[in-house]
């Protein structure tokens, strides 16, 4: 798993660096909470990522906060640590929950999201029942009314945070509920995915984070023009089957009444009176 956030990169990379120079000068830390999300290649949705490193000590541990290293005092139950890139690190499942006790709602469903979805979790997908019995499981009650919200509000199919973000977006805004990666033949052979789908009303939402293009082309080993040009083909077969297309990145997101504007122009009605 990598993180896909379209900031906070050089802040990432940073916390990873930050997690080894602990992890030479500490012994045997064990890392949770952001810094566990960073190791597990979780995305922080569109907050760059603190400087400091948090750590997971026992209840009965005297260790304190000092130097740039946050230490959490909590129960760690067996299989709460494995180890991951040669760290110790509280698991997917502890960490996912842990974000989800203590983070902005968005930034939880958008980790989430991650975990659920086997095309970006790979082998380390949890199931949605999994999240729920390991909150239900744990002593701690703080948070878990917003864990249980924010595990509600994830689905599978979201390919980044700024496409969870998006789908936050469509619903506070009063929109139904988009599908999530339906599937279309493409007419020259395979089958494309949409981001965002209202099938009733022959209406599609994309979503093009920073750099969409350059990364696919630099993965496919092409340039960054061609894969314009392919995508353009492809809203084209996707406008040829009667369907209404709209894109938006992060601009946009920070500007939720465009994204708005932008939906009811392709014919998305609101469910709400806002």
């Amino acid at each position: 798993m990598a993180t896909d956030s379209w900031v906070g990169f050089d802040t990432h990379s940073r916390q990873l660096a930050n997690i080894l120079a602990v992890d030479s000068t500490h012994r045997h830390p064990v890392f949770g909470h952001v810094s566990a999300a960073a190791i597990w290649g979780l995305p922080l949705a569109d907050r760059a990522w603190p400087a400091e490193v948090h750590v997971i000590a026992g209840q009965s541990s005297y260790a304190r906060s000092k130097n740039g290293v946050v230490v959490h005092r909590q129960q760690v139950d067996d299989g709460d640590v494995v180890e991951r890139n040669g760290v110790l690190v509280t698991s997917l499942e502890r960490t996912t929950i842990d974000l989800a006790r203590t983070m902005p709602f968005p930034v939880a469903v958008a980790a989430i999201d991650l975990t659920l979805y086997e095309k970006r979790a790979g082998r380390h997908v949890l199931a949605r029942e999994q999240l729920i019995e390991a909150l239900l499981r744990s002593p701690r009650t703080n948070g878990r009314a917003r864990a249980r919200r924010a595990i509600d509000a994830a689905r599978v199919g979201a390919d980044n945070a700024g496409e969870t973000l998006s789908r936050l977006a469509i619903i506070k805004l009063g929109f139904p509920e988009p599908l999530l990666q339906v599937q279309h033949v493409n007419p020259r052979g395979g089958f494309y995915y949409t981001d965002h789908e209202w099938p009733e009303y022959n209406a599609i939402a994309e979503f093009d984070g920073f750099g969409k293009y350059l990364k696919q082309a630099l993965k496919l080993g092409e340039r960054a023009g061609d894969v314009i040009y392919e995508e353009k083909i492809r809203e084209d077969h996707l406008r040829d089957e009667n369907n209404d297309v709209t894109r938006w990145g992060p601009p946009e997101l920070r500007n939720p009444p465009e994204i708005a504007r932008r939906l009811l122009r392709i014919g998305v009605p609101r469910i709400t009176g806002r």
